[in-house]
């Protein structure tokens, strides 16, 4: 059997030079960001095909009176265009991961971010331009509402930094 190890002074991929002199270096280091970065770009976004499939899978299953078992409202179809809308306007960055998606008895979505105990972020859309949110930061809170127009509203985005950063 074989045992991985770490060898910090291995030559890899991920540890070439960050200086070199010659034409061949300056070549492969823009070839092998260039390619990192398309990889990177791919993956992130990949995420985000899967959230809005999860979205869609969740709206059909959702879209009947009664689909919790109890008396639960359907998914309202403008709920759904506000939870696909942003969805795509959330930063394909790798830092912050595409959310949990969460149907809501009242015919709501929620989409949900959590990092571990009491760090945890929702934002709930009903289909009427506003996103209901709410987080919890450890020993802080915050909640509120805000209108959702062309873009993601900029609070939105700051307590998701404030979640993973």
């Amino acid at each position: 059997m074989s045992t991985a190890a770490f060898c910090p002074e291995c030559p890899n991929i991920m540890s070439l030079p960050a200086v070199g002199f010659s034409s061949d270096f300056a070549r492969l280091n823009n070839i092998l960001r260039r390619d990192f970065s398309e990889i990177r770009k791919a993956e992130t976004l990949g995420q985000q095909d899967d959230a809005l499939q999860s979205l869609d899978e969740i709206f059909e299953e959702c879209s009947e009176p009664g689909w919790d078992g109890y008396n639960a409202l359907p998914i309202r179809e403008e709920a759904y265009f506000e939870a696909r809308r942003l969805i795509r306007s959330l930063p394909t960055t790798s830092f912050i991961p595409m959310p949990e998606i969460t149907p809501e008895p009242n015919g709501d979505i929620a989409l949900e971010w959590s990092k571990g105990a009491r760090r945890i972020f929702i934002a709930s859309m009903s289909g009427n331009n506003e996103i209901t949110y709410a987080g919890l930061f450890g020993v802080n809170r915050t909640h509120g509402t805000e209108y959702f127009g062309d873009a993601l509203p900029s609070v939105l985005l700051e307590n998701l930094k404030r979640l993973y950063l």
